[in-house]
């Protein structure tokens, strides 16, 4: 009778390969019932059922496969495979203690150590991931997932140019053939601006199977930045019936698919709403989604519950709760961290060596503050290139931070620093040699940056408190900027932000600080007057969309490619009814941040 059970477990594993779920099925059925209770492969028959459920019935699947893994709790492949379904529909809170397990239970083998950092990265625990594979990776014990896990690490922490080397790597000579291993390596490229040989391996996936719903959605986000917008409907409306119950889909229909119905709208939001459905990422998304979508049609009510209910669930999901006695921690953890590297802008002052191959200026305003706007009109000019949000340096120069580095250290560390980037940017075709970039968090690192780069130029972009605020709220920023899940803590990130800029001014750095307000006001004056503080030759022409035609990779890709206007009124006043105290707190910023213009203004090194 064992010998018959292993028999049917070996064709059920044998169906799964194909994907025959009817078959599964039918195998690991005959199996069980050649196997008592107490017969410890029955497990491993309920788990391999599981995932072929997985095909037709992912809950049941689930299901199985969680009874699998509490009758086995010491068996690492019930657990692996339990752990990867979970991942498979997107649950990787739930997927980190089975895989957890698994990795203990299973000896550290690497393919289960590759699927339980997967888990961490889904969950934004980079770092983490990055040390556990760090150690698999120098151990020699490499496996194609691992170096799929550990392509995506490095990606998730800015490397992108190592990411894709990994994976070139793996698919040697003949590229990679599997549809996902396309599709990963199309991701990659997209973020380092490759757009044509992204759009080639997309299109490739969505010609040889246009039931991809990943390719889809690649394709929607490709179309976005390129400006394609028959490509961008093309794909979204593709999305509707593809992928009807595929949140992030759903989040891509409502925001780009031109075929969308009432109807639909309704079904996606009744989806977001659904108090028993388990919050994922794409859930997530989806909210902030129908949220943008409410309030483009001027309902602010249903956008302001849409979005709070998104950010709650975002700060639960991930344990990010912007509680008072958190951000009082982050404000501690951020002082410090400046003061550590004021002292170190100080202590190698006298080692600061000249200005290099390229030359630098770098857009320190929040998000949403418009410096997307300014770079794409700071880099129309023949000779001045756009380098987008290249955040290469700013792992190196935040560990400096934390670490608190000797300045001895830190000195013999800038010089290195500045010829990979050097280097990195050449990789990229980028020729200059004056180069614009905006990355919201090197504020905190400006003077670090400028030791790097010798003779980098600053622009605090600023901007209307509340409708940064607003902005930051209404869309999915919090992966990496937790406080915009809260309208406090947001007024609190502001109002550092302010102190950061002060305390870099005064330790001698060259920040200027620019009002998108009134160049939105006053384009062509406001324009020349910034071009003039950076050294620049102004034209008029600059502000026409037409002569800044680089791909937007950003959420203000749309926004981009329109005319420079100035609203009627501030958009918070909508929303000020909802939140009073906190649109109050954040108009007193406005006001600190309008005397902060005028401060530096007057001072001795102009504004």
């Amino acid at each position: 009778m064992a010998d018959e059970a292993d028999r049917f477990l070996g064709a059920a594993l044998h169906a799964l390969q194909f994907e025959d779920a009817a078959r599964v099925e039918s195998e690991t059925t005959k199996a069980l019932e050649h196997l008592s209770s107490a017969d410890p492969r029955r497990a491993r028959a309920i788990s391999i059922r599981g995932a072929g459920r997985m095909f037709t019935d992912p809950r049941q699947g689930l299901a199985d496969m969680s009874e699998a893994a509490e009758l086995a709790p010491n068996d690492a492949q019930v657990l692996h495979a339990y752990g990867d379904a979970l991942l498979s529909v997107a649950m990787p809170a739930e997927a980190e203690a089975p895989l957890g397990k698994a990795v203990q239970v299973g000896q550290g083998h690497p393919d289960i150590v590759a699927s339980y950092c997967r888990a961490l990265l889904d969950l934004k625990k980079t770092a983490l991931a990055k040390s556990i594979l760090q150690r698999v990776v120098n151990s020699g014990r490499v496996t194609p997932n691992v170096l799929r896990a550990w392509s995506k690490t490095l990606f998730e922490q800015g490397d992108i140019y190592s990411a894709r080397d990994v994976l070139q790597k793996l698919y040697g000579e003949a590229g990679p053939r599997s549809e996902a291993d396309r599709l990963e390596l199309a991701r990659i490229e997209m973020k380092l601006r490759e757009f044509e040989p992204a759009k080639r391996l997309i299109d490739g996936a969505v010609s040889a199977n246009p039931q991809s719903v990943f390719a889809r959605k690649l394709a929607v986000q490709l179309a976005d930045w390129m400006d394609d917008a028959a490509a961008r409907s093309q794909h979204a409306n593709a999305l509707r019936t593809l992928a009807p119950d595929d949140p992030d889909a759903l989040a891509l229909m409502v925001e780009y698919a031109s075929d969308a119905t009432p109807d639909d709208y309704a079904r996606a939001e009744a989806m977001f709403m659904d108090d028993t459905r388990p919050p994922n990422d794409g859930l997530i998304r989806l909210g902030y989604a129908l949220g943008l979508h409410s309030d483009r049609n001027k309902d602010y009510q249903r956008a302001w519950t849409l979005a709070c209910r998104a950010n709650a669930m975002f700060g639960t999901y991930f344990n990010f709760e912007q509680t008072a006695e958190r951000r009082a921690e982050q404000d501690r953890v951020m002082r410090r961290r400046l003061r550590h590297a004021l002292h170190l802008f100080e202590e190698t002052r006298s080692d600061a060596a000249g200005p290099g191959e390229f030359q630098y200026v770098y857009l320190i305003g929040s998000p949403r503050s418009g410096s997307t706007l300014l770079q794409s009109i700071l880099s129309a000019p023949d000779g001045m290139s756009s380098i987008g949000e290249r955040t290469s340096l700013y792992p190196y120069l935040s560990i400096a931070t934390e670490r608190e580095t000797p300045a001895a250290e830190f000195s013999s560390l800038a010089g290195p620093l500045h010829s990979a980037e050097t280097a990195g940017l050449k990789r990229m075709g980028v020729e200059g040699p004056l180069l614009v970039e905006k990355t919201p968090h090197h504020m905190y690192v400006a003077g670090l940056l400028e030791r790097v780069n010798p003779g980098s130029r600053f622009v605090n972009v600023l901007r209307d408190a509340g409708d940064v605020a607003l902005s930051m709220f209404l869309r999915p920023f919090s992966a990496h900027f937790p406080e915009s899940s809260s309208l406090d803590a947001l007024a609190d990130t502001l109002a550092l932000r302010m102190e950061v800029a002060d305390a870099w001014r005064e330790a001698g750095l060259n920040v200027k600080a620019f009002s998108f307000d009134a160049f939105r006001a006053s384009p062509e004056p406001q324009g020349e007057k910034l071009f003039g503080h950076l050294g620049l030759n102004w034209s008029p022409d600059y502000l026409d969309p037409k002569h800044r035609s680089d791909a937007i990779t950003t959420f203000s890709a749309q926004q981009i490619r329109s005319k420079v206007y100035a609203p009627a009124k501030p958009h918070w006043t909508n929303y000020e009814a909802f939140a009073p105290e906190a649109f109050n707190r954040l108009s007193d910023i406005t006001e600190a941040q309008n005397a902060l213009l005028t401060r530096w203004e007057d001072g001795p090194n102009g504004g």
